[in-house]
């Protein structure tokens, strides 16, 4: 057994059974009695040869008078000062502890920089007045500080910079604190766990500052479930080996950040399920594994940006809609920005509400997800919804969805699906998208479609083209020829050559409304004879109709014979052909010359052949280079 220390002749009682009871290492109680803060430190300092059983400093329910200096010192044996009072704040700066506790005690701080301690720190239900300095401090066990109640309002409660544990960080069980817990740089071997935390953070400047994990590294996960946290919990740059989650919490900084964590590494997830969080969120150049859950989250930050998550890399799911469990979709107000985001998985907003009117509610322009991206089934956009240059490995989908407007310019989608719950009030902007399968709704096309440089493979349903040519005729711009003729290519894909023509002659007819009187006069004349080239019939018909006024008015008033003498007998039928075609001849019109009336029907009939001949020529050509 170690030697009992020995004390000054002026120690009190309680100060000499703590000595007695120091080599067994046995607890002593004392009741409310002070104890001097010097008698604690020679004890501590005390360097007893090792025994059995294993000395030690132990009390409970002492007033400590004086401070507790244990700064650069070795103490050798556990430390357990539990239920204590302490004057002053201990001083423990760069001292070597072994297990030390003072767990329930109640003290005006801690001031312990670069403290070693090679074992766990219990500071579990205690109740600080003052900072706790641990900064630098070197911990190969856990800090425990469940149901303690840290107080240094407008400043720092806990100062833990570039601490080093080598289990837990623990705050849990009614944990309480008023002013920042400052973790910079810390490097935490389990998890940080806040589950049920209170904190009111510390203003510094315009910042609001709850907890600082900034440069952290923790092997562990994040974990803050049920708390309530009014200020910014700020991950920027950390690296997480678990999952960050604050499912269920509060997270309170309107008109700042709520939660920040651009170009953290977060390895097991992020949750935010059914958490509030008010004020800007920030994911920018952020790396998450697993996936990143927003089901029953309220994202508020109205007349900003509620979720800024700008060249996120998510190596899983984004899922931001209602889940199986019963959870709604995420709630945001505010623009969500997902712009140049890349998610392997898919990324889901059904039944999700994304409100911003006047603005845009998802703005996920460049995104590329490697599976399906659904905006469906009760998804509800108050603003733009911006899909503007992505990459859509699957499906887009936005099948009863209600949307103020849309744009997928530039996109790169296998499957488009377009069937909303209503016409969208605003613009469908499809301008140069790349697009597998088409499927839209005839019941909710918008009343504004921008579909120039659109291509697609099939559309579903199969309509006919008086139909789609009302879709194409949303196209609030002059007319693009573009749009028409991917309808044809489609058609033509499908086997439908006649309704290919359809289209094409309907883009022919509106390109002609809107150029000059001359040149609508010759469009019309030729739509009327050969149908821009696409209804060759209806040259023929004209042909036969004359072919028919002329043989029958020739054959009743036939004209005069040029050459009384010649053999060549007067036929009605190739004399009407002869003046109808310019090219060819059958010698009819050389050898009669008609007289009155017939002859005024001969320059007609030369009229008319030479029109149809131009026109279908025209039309033909029109044909063979445009279709």
């Amino acid at each position: 057994m170690a030697e009992p220390v020995e004390l000054d002749d002026d120690a009190s009682g309680i100060e000499r059974e703590l000595a007695a009871a120091f080599p067994v290492g046995r607890w002593v109680d004392a009741g409310g009695r002070e104890v001097r803060a010097s008698v604690l430190a020679r004890i501590a300092g005390s360097r007893p040869e090792p025994a059995w059983p294993m000395p030690g400093l132990r009390l409970r329910g002492a007033r400590v008078v004086g401070q507790l200096n244990l700064g650069f010192t070795e103490v050798l044996f556990p430390l357990s000062l539990e239920d204590c009072d302490f004057a002053e704040a201990p001083g423990l700066w760069w001292a070597d502890l072994g297990f030390t506790s003072l767990r329930r005690s109640r003290l005006p701080g801690l001031v312990a920089p670069n403290v070693a301690v090679r074992a766990h720190l219990r500071l579990d239900g205690c109740r600080f007045s003052g900072k706790v300095n641990l900064t630098g401090a070197r911990l190969r066990g856990g800090l425990l500080l469940d149901g303690a109640e840290l107080a240094e309002p407008g400043g720092v409660a806990l100062d833990a910079q570039r601490i080093e544990l080598g289990g837990d960080l623990r705050a849990l069980d009614g944990f309480r604190a008023t002013g920042r817990l400052q973790l910079f740089q810390a490097t935490i071997n389990g998890g940080v766990h806040l589950d049920g935390a209170t904190i009111e953070g510390a203003s510094s400047g315009v910042a609001n500052e709850a907890l600082d994990l900034d440069s952290a590294t923790v092997r562990g996960g994040v974990f803050a479930r049920n708390a309530d946290i009014a200020g910014e919990i700020s991950l920027r740059h950390a690296t997480i080996g678990g999952v960050v989650t604050l499912t269920s919490s509060t997270v309170r900084n309107p008109g700042g950040v709520s939660l920040r964590m651009d170009r953290a590494d977060v390895a097991g997830g992020v949750f935010l399920l059914n958490s509030r969080l008010v004020g800007e969120a920030r994911m920018i150049s952020t790396r998450i594994g697993r996936t990143i859950q927003l089901a029953g989250a309220v994202l508020d930050n109205a007349g900003g940006t509620a979720l800024k998550a700008t060249a996120l890399n998510v190596d899983g799911s984004f899922e931001a809609g209602a889940d199986s469990t019963g959870r709604a979709g995420l709630v945001a107000n505010g623009v969500v920005n997902l712009v140049e985001a890349s998610v392997t998985g898919p990324v889901l907003f059904e039944g999700a509400r994304l409100d911003n009117p006047g603005g845009d509610s998802l703005s996920a322009t460049g995104i590329r997800a490697g599976s399906v991206f659904n905006c469906c089934e009760g998804f509800t956009a108050t603003g733009n919804v911006s899909v503007t240059s992505g990459r859509i490995a699957s499906r887009l989908c936005f099948d009863r969805a209600t949307l103020q407007s849309l744009s997928c310019s530039r996109a790169d989608v296998n499957h488009l699906s377009m069937r909303f719950a209503v016409a969208p009030a605003g613009e469908v902007n499809l301008t140069h998208a790349r697009v597998v399968l088409l499927q839209d709704d005839p019941a909710t096309w918008p009343s504004a479609l921008r579909l120039d440089g659109l291509t697609y493979q099939t559309l579903i349903p199969d309509l006919p083209p008086t139909e789609r040519l009302g879709w194409l005729g949303r196209e609030p711009r002059s007319v693009r020829p573009h749009p028409y003729q991917q309808l044809a290519t489609a058609y033509r894909q499908l086997g439908h050559d006649e309704h290919a023509r359809t289209v094409l002659l309907a883009r022919q007819r509106r390109q002609t409304r809107s150029r000059s009187r001359a040149a609508r006069a010759w469009g019309w004349l030729q739509d009327a004879t050969v149908g821009y080239g696409y209804r060759p019939l209806r040259a023929v018909t004209w042909l036969l109709a004359l072919l028919a006024i002329g043989s029958a008015v020739f054959a009743a008033h036939p004209p005069v014979a040029v050459n009384p003498g010649s053999s060549l007998r007067f036929n009605p039928v190739f004399y009407t052909l002869d003046l109808l075609l310019p090219i060819v001849g059958f010698g009819q019109e050389a050898a009669f010359e008609p007289a009155g009336a017939g002859q005024w029907l001969a320059y007609l009939l030369i009229a008319a052949g030479w029109t149809l001949a131009t026109t279908a020529a025209a039309g033909f050509s029109r044909a063979i280079t445009r279709t």
